[in-house]
């Protein structure tokens, strides 16, 4: 995502890429890096986890959906998941779940 943003990508003294998160953030931890993008998501969590350590900025570099996949003929089950997924939208679950993971409700409506 930081690739395609030409300017965003020269305005870096160095560009590093890792094979995961986990070793991205040992390396802020330590120091050798100044920042670190990552998924949203991903970045929330770790940031409710060590709210000491982490910070996530408002910008971004772009946004995705996520979804739960069902089997294409299996009607009933994602009838029953979209019913509980728009159930606790409703009465606040979702947004709860999402606050103690995530630090923050990322549940779009």
């Amino acid at each position: 995502a930081v690739k395609k943003e030409d300017a965003v990508l020269k305005s870096f003294k160095e560009f590093k890429t890792f094979g995961d998160n986990i070793t991205a953030l040992m390396d802020l931890s330590a120091g050798r890096l100044d920042a670190v993008v990552l998924d949203e998501v991903v970045g929330r969590y770790y940031t409710a986890k060590k709210p000491n350590d982490y910070v996530v900025l408002d910008d971004n570099f772009g946004t995705e959906e996520y979804g739960v996949g069902t089997r294409k003929d299996d009607t009933a089950l994602l009838a029953k998941l979209q019913k509980a997924m728009d159930e606790m939208k409703a009465d606040g679950t979702a947004a709860t779940i999402s606050t103690r993971w995530f630090g923050k409700d990322i549940i779009k409506k």
